[in-house]
This record gives structure tokens, C-alpha cells and sequence, in this order.
């Protein structure tokens, strides 16, 4: 069963660097494969933050990154509030996928 979301909520940021459209489409292509909404995408100079709303499928996408381009991403997290009544953090992850240019 989908947990209810509201419009806007993301768990995930996937930062794919540099500018490059192909991979780009490789990164909306495992999302959509998945069933894993895309909430926003902004375009920036120096590449594209995709905004998502499963943090567990940021760390999986990494990880096949990893494995098709030989590159280990980069995985942070930032604090943005608390659960008050699970007492709990809420964080929001971050996922670096920068290819190096040649």
C-alpha cells in the first residue's frame, strides 16, 4: 500500500553532475522502473538536482551508478525537523552522482 504523501514532500535529492542529458535519462529511466515518483527537477549550470520521494531507492540508484559508471557517489544528510511524537529526527538524503569529465 502507497503511504500518503503531500504535494510537494520529497525524501531524496539526486544531484547528477556534470550537465549531461544521457545521464539524466539514465537516472529518470531507473526512477520510472521502479514506481518511484519524481517530485521536481530543477536544471542548474552545472547540472540537475531530481527531487524523489524514496530515500532507500537514492541509496540503491547510487549504488548501480556506481556500478555502470565506476564512480562512487556521495551520500550526506541534513536535519529538517522532528517527529514529536516518535521522537524521532527528520532527515533529508542526498545523493551525489558526478561523473568526472575526461
Amino acid at each position: 500500500m502507497k503511504k500518503f504523501l503531500p504535494s510537494g514532500y520529497f525524501e531524496a535529492k539526486l544531484q547528477v553532475r556534470p550537465k549531461d542529458e544521457a545521464h539524466l535519462e539514465w537516472v529518470k529511466k531507473k526512477i520510472k522502473k521502479n514506481n518511484i515518483e519524481i517530485v521536481d527537477i530543477n536544471i542548474l549550470k552545472e547540472g540537475y538536482d531530481v527531487y524523489i520521494t524514496s530515500a532507500d531507492f537514492a541509496i540503491k540508484l547510487g549504488k548501480q551508478f556506481r556500478n555502470e559508471y565506476n564512480i562512487k557517489p556521495k551520500v550526506s544528510r541534513s536535519l529538517t525537523g522532528e517527529d514529536k511524537a516518535a521522537g524521532k529526527r527528520i532527515y533529508k538524503l542526498t545523493v551525489l552522482l558526478k561523473k568526472e569529465k575526461k
